[in-house]
């Protein structure tokens, strides 16, 4: 199955002494990654479900590995993939990759719930989503 792809480039404000991502940053370019899948991908942008719909996607569960540092100045091309998709949760896999060498540099596997953001209650996963989440499953 193919996965959705955002490419960016590593700015200076993202780098710790070492000249190399700090960690956490990762997870800014997961959830980018996230936010634009959503606009392209269900044709509904990821603001409209938020602020209108009152429906969001909070992470209960994160498992990442750093395989590999990413420098200031490079591109990395982020790979998200859905292995599982339940009835109102689902796993978001990242894979941060240098498109020069195709080498992984961080997986990660973020467990999200839909949720109604009034009522902080889980919801069962739009079919609109569930459909588009579908074609992009690992």
């Amino acid at each position: 199955m193919p996965a959705y792809v955002k490419r960016l480039t590593v700015r200076f404000n993202e780098v710790d002494a070492a000249g190399i991502v700090f960690y956490p940053r990762f997870f800014d370019y997961f959830h980018m990654t996230f936010e634009d899948f959503f606009g392209d991908a269900t044709g509904t942008p990821y603001p409209v479900w938020i602020n209108e719909k009152r429906i969001g996607w909070p992470a209960v569960h994160v498992e990442t590995d750093f395989l590999s540092p990413l420098r200031y100045g490079t591109t990395v091309e982020l790979h998200l993939t859905f292995p599982r998709v339940k009835r109102t949760s689902f796993v978001c896999r990242y894979e941060a990759r240098d498109p020069e060498t195709g080498r992984t540099l961080c997986t990660s596997e973020i467990t999200v719930v839909t949720t109604d953001l009034d009522e902080l209650k889980p919801l069962p996963i739009p079919d609109a989503v569930r459909d588009t989440l579908e074609r992009f499953a690992a």
